[in-house]
């Protein structure tokens, strides 16, 4: 544009044009040298431009246009207004435009609605289907003033997301491509030698795929969990079996074939499976049924004519007896002390270990201790190294994760007990759980001895087990009586202040009657 005139038309007087003053020219964006006042200022310039050239594309800008004072039209009167466009450059001239009057002393520049919501509101309320009246009511939500604090507050949390989401390390697992990959017969297993070609299938014993040219991997999935292919289910419940009686129904449960054991109670297996599937696939419901069965529920202490029938309770004839797998057992040292960390998620921690065995030579990485709460994580967090694992878990037969196990080997060594009497992580818990004993059962000796061995095996003691409790936390007061060193490296004040009125003697005797609870078989074995 290089001009901008307004003009009132009289109505029913039949008299001149009036040319209108205006005192005031803006616009929303203004090309570099092009302002928009010069359309107003009675000078000779290059007029208003917006650079749309360079967009391509129809780009929406708006002017705005103020008259002078308190402009009188009489009653009936009509504005003309007129656009010059007398400019050096014949293609730069505007597009379609429309023209809008308004009296508010601050114009406020007409929403852009889309198309499609254009075409909403055009169409009467009882014309629109539910989808429709979403995308309005979506629509309305997003633009209208009342929800512009909750919008605010909602872009607020989707920053903090994102900003997470940068945090954590994501690893691309799967991408589907467009284009089919074709596969073909190798000739004697020659790459070079390609026969015909070949689609995704089963074996024709199982259950057909679904009726596609080629199948892909949901369909797949879809084909292992179909009521008609039950052995996934059945190595599923073998497994979650296996957890809870130390070995499964099928006990080789890395091997379903003809290789493998046959199951030792065959219709429990069937019954077990079919309801799994009856039960869409829930395993927290599996959980429940087994642990609330009698099989499970019964006493691990059989007479001995029945341990020589059957050794290994094949039979089901008492109630499993295993030990807790590695990070089990870190982490219910941890949890019964009240050290053990809820936090989900996050980076890998690490947890003490001993000087001297991370030595990577060709990375140089070192083995810092996690501090605070990630020091007391689960065993799952732990940073794992196959070359180099984390050696109190190595000792309760962690596998390297150098391949993968189907099931653990369960050993009992010298050196299992030394970890679980030495280990700074289950020292630590035996310190806290001591803390633990003194301030939350008052002052009577029987009385903490009862609330650690309640805490550690979840029963109650016998009377003889209180007084063995308690003559054991005599006989380290009299052992700490004469030595203040030892007893503050046993019950450190740097880990928490000692309890009111208490010395670091007492509770370095109390520290181990806690290193004793948590050393009891029936603590870390599972009855």
């Amino acid at each position: 544009l290089t001009g901008f005139e307004v003009e009132a038309v009289p109505g029913n007087s039949g008299g001149a044009p009036v040319p209108l003053d205006i005192a005031k020219a803006e616009a929303d964006y203004t090309q570099e040298g092009h302002d928009v006042r010069s359309l107003i200022d009675g000078r000779e310039g290059p007029g208003w431009a917006v650079q749309a050239f360079e967009e391509k594309q129809r780009v929406r800008r708006s002017a705005y246009f103020t008259l002078a004072g308190a402009a009188a039209l009489e009653e009936g009167a009509r504005l003309r207004v007129r656009l010059l466009h007398q400019s050096q450059w014949p293609e730069a001239n505007v597009g379609r435009f429309r023209l809008s009057v308004t009296s508010l002393e601050t114009p406020v520049r007409e929403p852009e609605v889309p198309d499609k919501i254009r075409g909403l509101l055009a169409m009467a309320p009882d014309e629109r289907d539910e989808k429709q009246t979403r995308e309005l009511d979506a629509y309305w939500r997003s633009v209208a003033p009342d929800f512009l604090s909750l919008r605010d507050e909602l872009e607020r949390v989707r920053k903090e997301r994102e900003e997470l989401d940068g945090r954590i390390a994501r690893t691309l697992v799967m991408q589907r491509s467009e284009k089919e990959r074709e596969t073909r017969m190798l000739m004697r297993g020659n790459f070079l030698d390609k026969g015909e070609p070949v689609l995704p299938g089963v074996p024709a014993v199982f259950h057909s795929l679904p009726e596609k040219r080629n199948p892909d991997r949901q369909d797949l999935a879809r084909w292992l969990v179909d009521e008609r292919n039950p052995l996934t289910a059945r190595v599923t419940i073998n497994r979650m079996w296996e957890r809870y009686f130390g070995i499964g129904l099928v006990e080789t449960g890395e091997d379903f074939g003809t290789q493998g054991e046959k199951p030792s109670h065959p219709r429990l297996l069937d019954w077990l499976a079919d309801e799994f599937m009856r039960q869409g696939w829930r395993m927290k419901t599996m959980h429940k049924l087994i642990v609330m069965s009698a099989a499970y529920r019964q006493s691990s202490a059989p007479p001995p004519d029945l341990v020589e029938r059957d050794p290994y309770n094949r039979l089901l004839a008492r109630g499993p007896r295993v030990r807790l797998e590695a990070e089990m057992l870190r982490d219910q040292a941890l949890a019964v002390s009240g050290l053990l960390s809820d936090k989900l998620g996050g980076p890998s921690v690490m947890p003490p270990q001993p000087e001297g065995l991370w030595q990577v030579v060709y990375s140089g990485d070192d083995w810092k201790v996690s501090e605070g709460e990630d020091r007391y994580r689960r065993g799952l967090y732990t940073f794992w190294r196959r070359t180099n694992p984390h050696p109190m878990l190595t000792t309760f037969d962690a596998p390297s994760r150098e391949f993968c196990v189907v099931q653990r080997n369960r050993s009992n060594t010298p050196l299992q007990a030394l970890v679980l009497l030495n280990d700074p992580v289950f020292v630590e818990a035996a310190q806290a759980l001591a803390r633990r004993m003194v301030v939350e059962a008052g002052s009577d000796p029987a009385a903490r001895a009862t609330h650690g061995f309640r805490l550690g095996l979840a029963r109650e003691p016998s009377g003889a087990e209180v007084e063995r409790l308690v003559e054991l936390h005599r006989q380290g007061m009299e052992h700490y009586a004469g030595r203040a060193e030892d007893a503050a490296r046993m019950a450190p004040s740097e880990l928490e202040e000692l309890p009111e009125g208490m010395e670091a003697g007492e509770l370095a005797a109390w520290t181990v009657v806690a290193n004793v609870l948590l050393n009891l078989d029936e603590l870390i074995t599972k009855p």
